[in-house]
């Protein structure tokens, strides 16, 4: 089976659904029997050290215009069977079969936290998009289950494939490696951690809040570290970071490499997730998979992610994340739970897993299956 993936999520600046972009199409690539090529609007970055896989890239400005123009005409003259529609959307003029991967449906339910070229590419199409699409592959049963209440004609499509994680996220960083990357990131001071982009559903500004809190009772407490780039409607998050009266110690590393990502999980303290509501949370398995210890929202796709794995606190309330993140630094106990709890839960996430099961749900839709 010849399996063509739409690539544009590869386009920098990556995020999550980059990432799984990369993950799935390597893992299907490795699996006997199938060939995988990437097709991409623009020329995609070269893969440090990474085998590359076969890619077909236009040089179209528009890569919404590219996806209903252009993409099926090439990926019919590679003879595609299939269709990986890895960023939701999928040409819908087109006839040749596509799975349409649903990584959460914020554009649809919360538009005010997408920037307006996301929301002009995603809402016109969605609808069409759920009509067209062969199967609706979600990365979740939280997902799945607000996209069948939302259709529910299409739920006979619906199939839900958890993502994976890269097997180089595990714990394992010596006591040279931490100070290393405290030095570089939090002038050498233990810290706290988010990574991820700064955008307005993943709430940062209750976490910033949650800090000030506890530097105010425990000045000893480490330091926030936000790693992530400037995503949209920031605004917000910048104006209560310059508030704080804690400023200098939050520190913005910026957009953060695989490599730099895995260095900063291993040499936290503790991991925190706020965010308001996900599809999937990858930075949370990977935080689990390197064994730093999680806090993150009660969102239906944290909790099902993460399970017994990790503490939980209601979204919007600082103060419930404060208290959480001094449990796991006064409880060594806890922490050490935590630690060695996230390996084992992420271990049940591997881009293995989910090519397997996404090759059964491509070739229903190659093969048209009821």
């Amino acid at each position: 089976m010849k399996i063509a993936i739409d690539a544009r999520a590869l386009l920098p600046p990556t995020t999550g659904i980059g990432t799984y972009t990369r993950g799935i199409a390597r893992a299907l690539a490795a699996r006997p029997g199938l060939e995988v090529r990437l097709f991409s609007p623009r020329p995609l970055p070269e893969e440090n050290g990474a085998r590359p896989l076969p890619v077909t890239a236009d040089r179209h400005p528009l890569g919404m215009i590219w996806l209903q123009t252009t993409l099926e005409r090439r990926a019919r003259e590679w003879s595609a069977d299939v269709l990986l529609a890895a960023l939701t959307i999928g040409p819908v003029r087109a006839s040749l079969p596509f799975v349409s991967v649903v990584h959460d449906l914020t554009p649809c339910t919360h538009p005010e936290w997408h920037r307006g070229r996301t929301l002009v590419g995603f809402a016109p199409l969605w609808n069409r998009t759920v009509e067209r699409a062969s199967r609706l592959l979600c990365v979740s049963e939280a997902t799945a289950k607000e996209l069948m209440a939302a259709h529910p004609d299409a739920a006979p499509r619906v199939r839900v494939v958890p993502n994976g994680v890269e097997k180089d996220f595990e714990p394992g960083a010596s006591h040279a490696e931490k100070e290393e990357t405290r030095r570089r990131f939090a002038q050498g001071r233990r810290y706290i951690l988010y990574l991820g982009t700064l955008e307005p559903r993943k709430n940062v500004t209750t976490l910033v809040e949650a800090c000030d809190r506890l530097w105010g009772r425990r000045p000893e407490a480490p330091d926030l570290v936000l790693a992530g780039g400037a995503g949209w409607k920031t605004a917000p998050l910048e104006e209560r970071i310059a508030a704080s009266p804690f400023r200098s110690r939050i520190h913005l590393p910026g957009y953060a490499t695989r490599e730099t990502a895995r260095a900063l999980y291993r040499a936290a303290e503790v991991f925190v997730y706020p965010s308001l509501a996900e599809g999937f949370g990858l930075p949370v398995v990977e935080a689990m998979a390197c064994g730093v210890p999680v806090v993150v929202s009660t969102a239906e796709a944290l909790r099902e992610v993460a399970g017994d794995s990790a503490l939980y606190s209601e979204p919007g309330d600082a103060s419930g994340f404060a208290r959480r993140i001094e449990q796991v630094l006064d409880d060594a106990g806890l922490a050490a739970r935590l630690a060695a709890a996230g390996p084992i839960r992420a271990a049940g996430f591997s881009w293995e897993a989910a090519a397997r099961a996404t090759q059964r749900v491509l070739e229903e839709a190659a093969s048209q299956e009821p």
